[in-house]
């Protein structure tokens, strides 16, 4: 059931580009100084050029434990990579992953992808116990929010607004200025059917919140999605009766949002007003989150099928067996604007968006002892030729694509 409240413009729906994937570019990459995308080749498989294994030392005689890697980073190109680690640490790398620039740390773990508050240059990070904290890139503490709720998805900003809005375990919402990290507004979202009945229902929402052009954010939680206004105010709220763990996608030019629930359906919502514009059968558990590139969409099922979807057409024109994204990660893009994911064999892969075509799949495969080559997050691809990925296991890559020739030189 859907119950529309007021509603943007269509003049306000064709507002500036917003981040409307959970792991959008828009957040996960923070441009520099960088080379234009153009000269590397996308197509042809990375190599890893650098890696670091982050262990906690109890004492200094033990070999030391891993710290998981279970937040995506923020890209730096031309300069290297902010990682935030599930001990609480932060810290601003190199491209090589060989030399720390800086390196705090917080009272909790990191398990929410970092962001990129990209019109000041800072990154924004949440640990599980809900302190939120901005930082420049010089690792100088800007502003931080003590919220009071835990942190596990990825928020999204609302450029429009100089909004950042955080869904949160026990079905929180919160609204922060992006400027001062000033709380603008905290609401409470639907929870799920099976709450108070000794299950794991307070672990909602686990899907993170997106972006509109209209400056709105859509929020999937328990079986409903609600869109939001910047000023904390419901728009409309749309009820799908199933769970829904992956993040929404926001359609570019379509005025759509695509929702894919785990009894395997990917709906077409109104953004305006929520109401219903058509539905797919995937056959299969939808728990990773899928991304969008001009008119494709890209779902992957639970059992590691990817699925293209025309979205022009609401058709599925391909299918990747063995390609879908590693369950509760998501599907990103490559600065060509072809996708890529970590799949359930812990590889990255890189898939051509108009057909799904194989192009690459990374190895880890390093003669490492003790080395578990399987990754476990959403790779971060920046303009430079280089890409990120870390692991449960303590492991952060460096991948690095190959550079084009130009006019019979390198670069």
């Amino acid at each position: 059931m859907t119950r529309p409240a007021h509603a943007p413009s269509n003049k306000d729906i064709m507002a500036p580009s917003a981040p409307g994937i959970r792991h959008d570019p828009l957040k996960t990459v923070l441009p520099l100084e960088g080379a234009h995308p153009s000269v590397f080749r996308w197509a042809t498989e990375p190599a890893v050029s650098g890696y670091a294994r982050l262990l906690h030392h109890s004492d200094h005689k033990g070999p030391g434990l891993p710290v998981p890697v279970c937040a995506s980073p923020v890209a730096l190109p031309g300069v290297g990579v902010v990682v935030g680690t599930f001990n609480g640490r932060v810290r601003l790398y190199d491209r090589s992953l060989s030399k720390t620039y800086w390196e705090i740390r917080l009272g909790a773990p990191i398990y929410a992808s970092l962001v990129a508050d990209r019109s000041r240059r800072r990154v924004v990070v949440a640990t599980t116990e809900g302190q939120v904290v901005c930082l420049d890139l010089r690792g100088r503490l800007v502003w931080q929010a003590q919220t009071g709720v835990r942190i596990y998805a990825t928020p999204t900003i609302v450029p429009g607004a100089d909004l950042l809005v955080i869904a949160a375990f026990e079905s929180h919402c919160l609204g922060i200025d992006l400027a001062t990290g000033r709380q603008l507004f905290a609401r409470e979202l639907p929870r799920p059917w099976h709450v108070g009945h000794g299950s794991a229902a307070h672990r909602d929402p686990y899907a993170s919140p997106v972006t509109t052009p209209a400056s709105t954010a859509v929020i999937a939680c328990a079986e409903h999605v609600l869109c939001m206004g910047a000023d904390g105010k419901q728009r409309w709220q749309h009820e799908v009766g199933h769970a829904i763990k992956a993040s929404p996608a926001v359609l570019p030019g379509r005025a759509e949002v695509a929702v894919c629930s785990v009894d395997g359906r990917c709906l077409f919502l109104d953004a305006v007003s929520g109401t219903p514009r058509g539905e797919l059968k995937l056959g299969g558990k939808v728990v990773a989150s899928p991304a969008v590139s001009g008119r494709f969409l890209v779902v992957g099922t639970q059992d590691g099928t990817a699925y293209g979807i025309d979205v022009e057409r609401r058709a599925i024109v391909w299918t990747a067996p063995g390609y879908g994204a590693r369950e509760y990660t998501s599907f990103t893009l490559l600065p060509d604007s072809n996708f890529t994911a970590v799949t359930v064999r812990g590889n990255a892969v890189g898939l051509r968006r108009e057909d799904g075509q194989f192009l690459w799949e990374t190895s880890q495969v390093l003669g490492l002892t003790d080395h578990d080559p399987a990754m476990d997050v959403t790779p971060v691809a920046g303009h430079d030729g280089s890409m990120y990925c870390g692991s449960y296991s303590g492991m952060l890559y460096h991948f690095r694509f190959r550079p084009a020739e130009t006019e019979g030189k390198h670069v």
